[in-house]
């Protein structure tokens, strides 16, 4: 029978970070560790945002003139969501904080 590493665990956090509202697990059940506690703060900012600028643009696909192009912004913001997670993903297992420009300000 094997133990998890305490390495293996920092990476299983750093993934949970950047998952939508999983990050809630390493932001409550790792608040002594700061390294981590960042990502996780930064993922729940992320994954915030990302809630709200997605129901606005759902509300805008109802729309008769513009529904049609909402739709599509949708679809592309999500998609740049999805990468931007995951690349934060690779960075916080590498072991870099990776600053979100414009967006990591809100974190102090």
């Amino acid at each position: 029978m094997s133990q998890k590493s305490p390495e293996s665990n920092n990476t299983l956090m750093c993934i949970l970070s950047y998952f939508g509202i999983f990050a809630l697990i390493p932001y409550f059940t790792q608040k002594e560790n700061a390294y981590i506690n960042w990502h996780s703060r930064q993922g729940l900012l992320i994954t915030a945002i990302a809630i709200v600028i997605s129901f606005g643009l759902s509300v805008l696909t109802f729309m008769p003139a513009i529904g049609w192009i909402a739709g599509l912004a949708s679809t592309l913001f999500s998609l740049a969501v999805l990468v931007l997670c995951v690349f934060c993903m690779i960075q916080a297992c590498g072991g870099k904080k990776w600053v979100v420009p414009g967006l990591s300000a809100f974190l102090k």
